[in-house]
């Protein structure tokens, strides 16, 4: 279990609002790590995790999107039956609410990467080490 920051995108609901924000960040050489975006008019929340941070905030900053950052945790766990469950266990165990929690797999991938809100997401990342 690591920490990292999130950035919480406030972008318009629109054609083509994410592929231009997904462009820009490419333009500088920004990876996207994770994302998770939720459905919401006229504004949504888009969450990133990147691979460049200084840079993804420029961006951000000349596209005049607003944002805001958290900590949240990660975690890379196996791609087998229980995995997910023993994760969330240790934090229930700690009396440790998730707000919400994003992950993916790709096909083959021995790993999955989930990403999970928690309050003070720095005192709880010890739990899962």
């Amino acid at each position: 279990m690591a920490l990292a920051t999130q950035l919480t995108i406030q972008l318009h609901n629109r054609p083509g609002a994410l592929a231009e924000l997904c462009t820009e960040l490419a333009k500088v050489a920004v990876n996207i790590h994770a994302i998770h975006g939720s459905e919401a008019r006229p504004l949504g929340a888009v969450r990133l995790l990147v691979s460049n941070l200084p840079a993804a905030r420029r961006v951000l900053e000349q596209l005049g999107l607003s944002y805001f950052e958290e900590k949240v945790l990660t975690a890379l766990v196996p791609d087998r039956p229980g995995a997910l469950g023993r994760v969330t266990r240790k934090l229930a165990a700690a009396g440790v609410n998730i707000d919400y929690i994003y992950g993916s797999i790709g096909r083959g991938a021995k790993r999955a990467l989930l990403v999970l809100g928690v309050a003070d997401a720095e005192s709880n990342a010890k739990l899962l080490r």
